[in-house]
C-alpha cells in the first residue's frame, strides 16, 4: 500500500515554526539579561578586563589632565559618577550616561562627588546671586545630595559667601561627612570659604572664610574635625605661608593651630588620622626642607616622617581599611591607619625589590606600576600579591577601576578609561 503523503502546507508551517524558534533561541542568546544582577564584587580586585568605556575624552569636557586626587570622579557601585562642565553626571561601565542626577537650573556643579554611608552622593555647586543697582552680584555655594541608586534629588542646602568670582572659576571640594555634618569647601587661588552642612536637615551650621577643609576625622564623643589650611585674603596657598588649621564639625569653631608650611596638604590617613605634608618657609631647590607628619582629631602629632633632602614630599594614600601607604619618586612606605606605627617599605635591595609608582590603594591592596608594569600589593605586608592585573588604576572599588587613557596627554583632555575588576 502506498505511503501517505503529508499535506504540503503542514510541511511548511512546521519548518517555519522551526526556523522562528530557532531564531528566537539565538536572539535570546545575545539579548542582555535586564532581570540579571550586579557583577560579582572583588573587594579589592586583584585583576582588571580590558577597558569597557571611557570619560573626560574629546573637545566637549572641561576636565583636564589625569591627577588622580584631581580628578572630579566617584566610584558608586557599578557606576561612575563625575562633574564635568557644570553638570553631574552618571554613567555605567561603558561610559553611557545613565538618566538621573541633574544639576538644579542656574547652578554650576564642580569637583569630586562623595558616597555617603546611607548610599546618596554628595556633589558641590556654586551659582551667581542677582546684583541691583549699586549692589555687586554675589556668589553662593550650595551642597546637592542625591540618591546613590536612583539619582533623585535628596536635598540642598545653600549660603553666600563673603566674596564672589564667575562659578566656573570656583573649585568645590566636598571633604567627607563625620558626626552628620558634610564639608564643603570653595576655593580660588586668592580666597577659600569653608561650609558646615547638617545633612539630617539640610541646614548650613557655620563658615569659615579664609580656611580651605581637605579632611574630616572623627573624634570619639567629641564629634569630629574638619582638618584644613588657613591662608591669608588675597594670597595664594601654594606660595604664601598658610597655617594648619582644625574646626570642630559641628560649631565651626577652631579647635587649633598649627604648622606653617608652603604649599601645604592635607589628607586623611585612618578614621581618626591626617597627613600633614609641605614646606618650610627656608625651603629652596638647593635646601631642600620638605615636611611630612600624621596627626590626630586633636592636632597632635603622633608621627613625624623623615622625607630626606625631598623638595616634594610623597603622596599618601588612606585604602578605606587599615593602612595609608605613602610614595614618591623613588621611596614606598606604609603606615598603620590608627597609629602611623610603619609597615613596611621599598626599595628593599636585600631582597632585590624595587619601589613601583603607586597609583591608588583600596580595602588592603596598593595598585602601582613598575618597569615590569601594572602589579598589587598586599597593603600590610607590601608583598606582591598580583603580578599581571591588567591595570593599574587611579579609583577603585569592588567593581571598576579608573585609570589615565593610554593614548592621552596629561593636561590636554587625554581622558580616563573604566576597566570591569573581574578577580
Amino acid at each position: 500500500m502506498p505511503a501517505r503523503r503529508r499535506p504540503p502546507g503542514r510541511t511548511v508551517v512546521t519548518v517555519l515554526l522551526a526556523v522562528l524558534t530557532g531564531l528566537a533561541g539565538l536572539a535570546g542568546c545575545g539579548a542582555p539579561d535586564e532581570t540579571a544582577g550586579p557583577p560579582p564584587a572583588h573587594d579589592p580586585p586583584t585583576g582588571f578586563a580590558a577597558p569597557t568605556g571611557s570619560l573626560f575624552g574629546g573637545s566637549g569636557t572641561r576636565v583636564f589632565g589625569r591627577d588622580a586626587d584631581a580628578l572630579p570622579v566617584a566610584l558608586v557601585g557599578t557606576a561612575v559618577w563625575a562633574t564635568d562642565g557644570g553638570r553631574v553626571l552618571r554613567v555605567d561601565s561603558t561610559g553611557t550616561e545613565v538618566p538621573g542626577p541633574a544639576t538644579p537650573p542656574g547652578r554650576h556643579a564642580a569637583g569630586r562627588p562623595v558616597a555617603t554611608a546611607d548610599g546618596g552622593v554628595l556633589v558641590g555647586a556654586a551659582s551667581v546671586v542677582p546684583g541691583a543697582g549699586t549692589t555687586p552680584p554675589g556668589l553662593s555655594v550650595e551642597l546637592l545630595a542625591f540618591d546613590g541608586a536612583t539619582g533623585a534629588p535628596r536635598g540642598s542646602a545653600a549660603t553666600v559667601l563673603p566674596w564672589a568670582d564667575r562659578p566656573p572659576a570656583v573649585a568645590l571640594r566636598v571633604a567627607g561627612v563625620v558626626a552628620g555634618v558634610a564639608v564643603l569647601t570653595a576655593s580660588t587661588d586668592s580666597r577659600r570659604t569653608a561650609v558646615g552642612v547638617d545633612l539630617a536637615t539640610q541646614r548650613v551650621l557655620w563658615t569659615a572664610d579664609g580656611v580651605a577643609v581637605d579632611a574630616v576625622l572623627a573624634d570619639g564623643p567629641a564629634g569630629g574635625t574638619a582638618l584644613g589650611v588657613a591662608t591669608g585674603s588675597g594670597q595664594s596657598r601654594a606660595y604664601a605661608d598658610s597655617a594648619v588649621v582644625g574646626l570642630d564639625a559641628v560649631t565651626g569653631l577652631r579647635r587649633f593651630a598649627g604648622e606653617v608650611l608652603r604649599d601645604p596638604a592635607v589628607a586623611a590617613a585612618g578614621p581618626g588620622l591626617a597627613v600633614v605634608s609641605g614646606r618650610t618657609g627656608a625651603t629652596t631647590l638647593s635646601a631642600s626642607a620638605a615636611t611630612l607628619r600624621f596627626v590626630d582629631a586633636r592636632g597632635v602629632t603622633v608621627r613625624t616622617v623623615d622625607v630626606g633632602r625631598s623638595y616634594t614630599p610623597p603622596r599618601c594614600v588612606w585604602d578605606e581599611a587599615a593602612t595609608t601607604v605613602c610614595g614618591g619618586d623613588t621611596r614606598v612606605f606604609a603606615v598603620d591607619a590608627a597609629t602611623a606605627a610603619p609597615l613596611w617599605e621599598l626599595p628593599d635591595p636585600g631582597a632585590n625589590r624595587v619601589a613601583p609608582r603607586v597609583t591608588t590603594a583600596w580595602h588592603g591592596a596598593v595598585y602601582g606600576t613598575t618597569v615590569n608594569g601594572p602589579l598589587v600589593l598586599d597593603a600590610r605586608t607590601g608583598a606582591d600579591r598580583d603580578t599581571r592585573p591588567g591595570a593599574a588604576p587611579v579609583l577603585v572599588n569592588a567593581y571598576l577601576g579608573l585609570g589615565a587613557e593610554a593614548g592621552g596627554v596629561a593636561g590636554f583632555g587625554g581622558g580616563a578609561v573604566i576597566t570591569p575588576a573581574v578577580r
